[in-house]
């Protein structure tokens, strides 16, 4: 039979047999069509991008100065529309885009991406990085607030940041000045720098606080940290974070985070060698020699300093050596290797509260801080993971070898009622201590809203404390915690922070300690936001506190954490174009179970400790910063800090009783700062004005109040020629009279005036 496709047209039968072809023909279109709809749902991924012409457009979201931005929104506009969110290092990723031209924008106010960046995408992977730069009053971008990079709009704690060149530009002479001009900070110096020096953040003790030197915890045990001969030597960046914050930490951080950090080269830079010089009042001279640079995927930054001064005032001398170094390596495209070392070596003469008596003219303290710091990281794709270890170091040894004799303390026409004596002690009080910590945190993007933190730290802390001629104190403990965090973005205007930590210390066992907060941007340009904050807080007793031997203060091995319980709500309000910024912060602190000496027999004179004391802090903070030109900054801080003692940490001192205000803690201060000039000349002057508050003479005298202050200071820069810069500083220059701790006599007026040479060290414009 021949093929009936061939068959005559017209005939039955070929009538018949078209029928038959078009239904074969039609089933052998279906099962095409069925076998390319199933090689399209089984190719492989690159098959399918290929097949549909679509790609991927990835990236890195950095600040001009090279610092990652994590969490943010990266909005992506074209063929088709993303909103994406930084993971860890500041990584974007968008895959399965159709192909075409797309233009990229972040919405985050203090930053300015300009021109706006266009990617055009085809069949291949397509890499754009960004570069934030920032606008006239600049977003901040820190670490302490969540243990990874982070701008403060996105936050709503309570933050603040000294970036390296406000610090060059305020150039004061000691740490505690530096910071004074931020909200929620008071400090208290018994004397001048280098004096035992306090720094209270939001009405908390000056133990509530932890102190972070480049990421390494260096609170001696029981939380204590003294400031006075803090110097800020090389600093990069200072940023204090207010507000409980042990849901990261664990203990010490009761009412807040101070994270110093050393500087670093610039993105870029050649190597440079930096010698500075300058001397002036109360016999003051100081030199350093530092270098930095960045070569073949290693960076440092390295110094050597030297401070001394007279500080006015018989027997308050003070000198100071001093290094500094921040050294990392990139192990690789994805690992980098970070190591940092502070070390300061200093003496300062103790002359005791001069304003009451005649000073005590042998009496000295040793000092040595060391501190160094390792951070191993690896980040690739939506993860990243990092090892640090750290180890600080305080030995302190208090001298006071010759009997200076008694004496009867006066302030004006009030006398003691007792006269007081010298105790020499020639073998000296050693207060030696030292914190060894170990950590591993994992940073995670987790779908493409949630940016999750998680970790575990341990930590050793040991010492020798004591009389030198007695039987020393040398106690061990050792402390871990397990932590998480959660940042998760809704839409593009709501930032939600939570987290918790559960602490196990050698002290006072499990102890588990929740944060949380929340940032909503209002409006077209997103300038407003308002912030919503809280958490709990902890911290360990001290050595003597936990495991003390005297008979007349023996340590309590039952003793709770001291705690507390802090939130705080408030408003940020950025105006016109970005050159104004305003915030408005209300604050409430319970600082709980705060312990305190307790005589258990007055016939003997038997003591211990025990969770006895209760105080709340509240207020408002008040910050304005403008730049109106170029030329011109101004910057405005207030604190309004209503505290009282609520249940008395002491039956001895009136000024501890219930119902008092908190000691050496100002209910006003506030500081105004007006910047003029470019690189070229430029000048400053700070106005810092600090209420009275609450004090005792601790000798008998009944005096319970220290007055207030108004300091002026102001400073004058300019440039010589390249590399050659000159400036004069003056500090207290309307020559004020105060007090910043009862009986302690403050610096007068202090000029000094220098010079510094850099040679080398092109960087960025």
């Amino acid at each position: 039979m021949s093929d009936p496709a061939f068959q005559e047209p017209g005939s039955r039968s070929s009538y018949a047999t078209g029928l038959l072809v078009r239904g074969r023909l039609a089933m052998h279109r279906a099962v095409v069509r069925r076998a390319v709809v199933a090689f399209l749902l089984l190719a492989p991924p690159p098959l399918l991008l290929a097949a549909a012409g679509s790609a991927v457009l990835r990236g890195t979201l950095r600040t001009r100065e090279g610092q990652p931005l994590p969490g943010l929104l990266v909005i992506v506009t074209g063929p088709e529309s993303r909103t994406l969110l930084t993971g860890p290092d500041g990584r974007y990723e968008a895959t399965g885009l159709p192909v075409g031209e797309y233009r990229l924008a972040v919405a985050e106010p203090g930053f300015v991406l300009a021109p706006e960046p266009v990617a055009n995408v085809g069949t291949e992977p397509v890499s754009l990085d960004l570069v934030l730069a920032p606008a006239p009053v600049r977003e901040q971008v820190l670490v302490a607030a969540t243990r990874g990079e982070a701008t403060s709009s996105t936050l709503g704690a309570s933050v603040s940041v000294l970036d390296r060149e406000a610090i060059e530009s305020r150039a004061s002479s000691s740490f505690l000045h530096l910071v004074q001009d931020l909200p929620g900070v008071a400090v208290a110096r018994t004397g001048g720098i280098g004096s035992q020096g306090s720094l209270f953040v939001r009405g908390g003790e000056s133990r509530f606080a932890r102190i972070l030197v480049d990421g390494v915890p260096v609170n001696t045990p029981g939380g204590f940290y003294d400031f006075g001969g803090t110097l800020p030597f090389d600093y990069e960046r200072v940023e204090v974070v207010r507000g409980a914050v042990s849901g990261l930490y664990g203990t010490d951080a009761l009412a807040g985070v101070v994270n110093i950090v050393t500087r670093r080269p610039e993105p870029g830079q050649a190597p440079d060698l930096r010698v500075s010089g300058e001397g002036g009042s109360f016999s003051t001279w100081q030199g350093g020699l530092a270098s930095s640079g960045r070569a073949s995927g290693f960076d440092w930054n390295a110094g050597l300093f030297r401070l001394e001064t007279d500080n006015e005032v018989e027997n308050n001398a003070f000198e100071q050596t001093a290094a500094v170094a921040s050294l990392g390596a990139a192990l690789g495209a994805d690992t980098t290797l970070r190591t940092t070392l502070r070390a300061e070596d200093g003496t300062v003469g103790t002359p005791g509260q001069v304003a009451f008596g005649r000073p005590d003219l042998d009496a000295s303290s040793d000092r040595t801080d060391v501190v160094v710091g390792a951070r191993l990281r690896h980040a690739r794709g939506p993860a990243a993971h990092q090892l640090t270890a750290g180890v600080a170091t305080t030995d302190q040894l208090s001298l006071n070898p010759v009997d200076s004799g008694c004496y009867t303390p006066t302030a004006g026409t009030v006398t003691g009622a007792f006269p007081f004596c010298d105790f020499p002690d020639p073998e000296g009080f050693q207060n030696d201590t030292t914190r060894a910590s170990l950590g591993y945190q994992l940073e995670a993007q987790a779908g493409s809203r949630h940016l999750l933190t998680a970790g575990v730290d341990v930590e050793r802390e040991t010492g020798e404390l004591g009389n030198r001629g007695g039987d020393m104190l040398s106690p061990s403990r050792t402390n871990g915690g397990v932590y998480v965090q959660d940042r998760v973005v809704f839409g593009r205007r709501l930032f939600l922070t939570l987290g918790g930590r559960l602490e196990h210390n050698d002290s006072f066992g499990w102890k588990a300690v929740p944060r949380a907060s929340l940032a909503l941007r209002l409006g077209q340009a997103q300038a407003t936001i308002l912030k919503v904050s809280g958490g709990a807080g902890i911290k360990e007793p001290d050595f003597y506190q936990s495991f003390g031997q005297s008979f007349f203060a023996k340590g309590n091995p039952d003793l709770k954490p001291e705690g507390s319980v802090t939130f705080d709500f408030g408003i940020e309000q950025r105006l016109l174009d970005g050159r104004l910024r305003a915030e408005a912060t209300f604050f409430h602190h319970d600082y709980e179970d705060q312990i305190a000496y307790a005589i258990l027999d007055y016939s003997t004179f038997e003591a211990t400790y025990v969770n006895l004391g209760k105080t709340r802090a509240q207020g408002l903070e008040l910050r304005v910063e403008a730049a109106p030109h170029r030329l011109v900054s101004l910057l405005a801080a207030y604190t309004l800090t209503d505290g009282e003692v609520l249940v008395s940490s002491s039956d001895f001192d009136p000024v501890y009783a219930a119902g008092q205000s908190l000691l050496r803690r100002p209910k006003h201060q506030g500081s105004f700062t007006l910047r003029l000039g470019a690189d070229r000349l430029s000048g400053a002057l700070t106005v810092v004005a600090v209420g009275a508050s609450a004090d005792s003479d601790f000798l008998g005298m009944g005096l319970t109040r220290n007055e207030g202050y108004t300091r002026v200071d102001a400073r004058v820069r300019g440039r010589v020629t390249r590399g050659l810069e000159a400036f004069v500083v003056a500090e207290n220059l309307c020559d004020e009279e105060y007090q910043e701790a009862l009986g302690y006599p403050a610096l007068g007026r202090s000029v000094r005036a220098g010079l510094r040479l850099r040679l080398g060290g092109a960087g960025r414009p």
